[in-house]
């Protein structure tokens, strides 16, 4: 099995709860802050780190834009299982946060043509 290179980009403002915010610096500077809340955005902690827990769905198959997937937050089974009933709920605390392409298909562009020496260029 080769290795799949997949890049993308995740807008935080789009998890149910996040907030840009102005805070100051260490040097008294003010700094603009993406705020997300922890728990209201159902994101664990263990062992000093935060984690969000998300789902990577991808095609084989390029989409209009040429991705090949996207990302999601997803929720941890027990807020899910505490939420599954209601469905509004759970869809929007599992937004598509940013897409991802497969680097590793090389280009979709078509092969080059190629002529016999005796023919006339193309153009």
């Amino acid at each position: 099995m080769s290795n799949r290179t997949l890049t993308g980009s995740i807008a935080l403002t789009k998890l149910p709860q996040a907030v840009i915010v102005d805070k100051k610096n260490k040097a008294g500077e003010m700094v603009k802050c993406v705020l997300l809340p922890i728990e209201g955005n159902s994101m664990t902690e263990k062992d000093g780190a935060v984690y969000m827990d998300v789902r990577v769905v991808l095609r084989e198959e390029q989409d209009q834009y040429g991705h090949n997937g996207f990302i999601a937050k997803s929720l941890p089974t027990e807020v899910y299982k505490a939420n599954k009933d209601n469905e509004s709920w759970i869809n929007d605390h599992q937004p598509i946060l940013g897409n991802v392409k497969d680097w590793s298909q090389g280009s979709n562009s078509a092969p080059a043509q190629t002529i016999d020496e005796d023919d006339d260029l193309p153009f």
